[in-house]
């Protein structure tokens, strides 16, 4: 990962950077990234749910060479040890008739830890994880109960637990206040970068210090709420309601929270309807059916255009991938199709989204045309 130290950037604009590197180095992970930055920000942390292989761990790897930092990295079973992730009991404190754990190269002294099925660990571990990840707070075995440094834990799971998981599950799928699910690479386009690239490693123009971390935390935390956005999450609320979707008071409570991160990380003065977007991974509990809600009730409230947006989007992938552009009847009725997407693109509000998209939408044309020219 390579990264060059500038001191004199402000630390706002090495987010916006890191933000902007990230999403280019790792094929069709905008929204990842976007979710991983606001948890850093909002002193969040994450489960991100999708098979092996979507970049989740390179994701980390990457906000760990911009943020720098000890990174604990784990992979969970049912026959994992509280010792492989706390740390061994210490054989001279035991000598001492003292029952005190080594932490050193643990979950207890990271900044940043990636714990790999999360979901599969065993009861002796997923106990010691609630208080470490909700309180921040971990008791090496000698009464004194000490702060741990962790920023950000990304926890990784290859599905979401069945509906009828006990307590613990439940306890532990709420320490994450954002989650996430993974879909592995969609667009022609995302299939020829994944493909034809040769690094996908983030390359960084900055990096962050501990204290510049702190500083744009502490101004994440001071962006205020317009009355425009308030009442959207209020009336979101309501919606919810109606749908049978009933997040937790804390739930609501951090989601406010994780707003305002990411209204800091847009480069926003205050939180706007737009911005409840990211709520859509705060804002439910039960994972079979309440993320589509939440994010359709969300979409119509706080963000329809953004909402359109994706519709047209998933309506070009649709055309390309049943498109041959060999065939060239097949080719101009697509393009046909692209154009008539753009158009309605344009009619949209003027907005960065609207914008790539159309963008996009621009791009696919073109390879189209040229893909039908080659076959000619």
């Amino acid at each position: 990962m390579k990264s060059v130290r500038s001191e004199s950037v402000p630390v706002r604009d090495k987010v916006s950077r890191a933000r902007a590197e990230l999403a280019a180095a790792l094929v069709e992970r905008d929204a990842e990234v976007d979710v991983v930055l606001t948890a850093l920000l909002a002193g969040e942390h994450v489960l991100l749910v999708g098979p092996p292989g979507c970049g989740k761990s390179l994701l980390l790897d990457g906000l760990l060479a911009w943020a720098g930092g000890r990174k604990f990295s784990v992979l969970l079973t049912r026959f994992t040890t509280p010792e492989e992730v706390l740390g061994p009991v210490s054989l001279a404190g035991l000598k001492e008739d003292r029952y005190v754990r080594v932490t050193a190269g643990k979950l207890p002294e990271a900044d940043l830890a990636f714990l790999d099925e999360v979901l599969r660990g065993s009861s002796a571990v997923l106990n010691c994880l609630l208080k470490l990840l909700n309180e921040r707070t971990f008791d090496a075995g000698d009464g004194v109960v000490k702060k741990v440094p962790l920023k950000l834990c990304v926890g990784a799971a290859n599905d979401w637990p069945e509906p009828d998981t006990g307590k613990e599950l439940s306890a532990l799928l709420d320490r994450f206040t954002l989650r996430k699910t993974v879909a592995p690479i969609r667009t022609a386009a995302g299939r020829q970068r994944l493909l034809w690239a040769r690094d996908h490693t983030p390359t960084f123009s900055t990096t962050v210090t501990a204290a510049e971390l702190d500083d744009a935390r502490r101004a994440a935390a001071a962006v205020p709420w317009s009355n425009d956005a308030k009442e959207a999450l209020e009336q979101v609320l309501r919606e919810l309601a109606r749908e049978g979707v009933h997040p937790g008071d804390r739930r609501q409570f951090k989601t406010v929270g994780v707003v305002r991160a990411f209204a800091y990380l847009c480069g926003a003065d205050a939180v706007r309807p737009e911005h409840l977007e990211v709520a859509q991974h705060c804002l439910w509990d039960d994972p079979a059916g309440e993320p589509e809600k939440v994010a359709q009730v969300i979409a119509k409230v706080a963000n329809p255009c953004g909402m359109r947006v994706a519709q047209l989007l998933l309506e070009v992938e649709g055309v390309l991938g049943a498109t041959d552009a060999r065939n060239l009847a097949d080719a101009a009725r697509a393009a046909a199709k692209l154009g008539e997407v753009e158009r309605q693109l344009a009619a949209l509000p003027a907005g960065p989204r609207a914008e790539a998209a159309r963008g996009y939408v621009r791009d696919q044309l073109k390879r189209l045309k040229l893909a039908s020219l080659d076959a000619v």
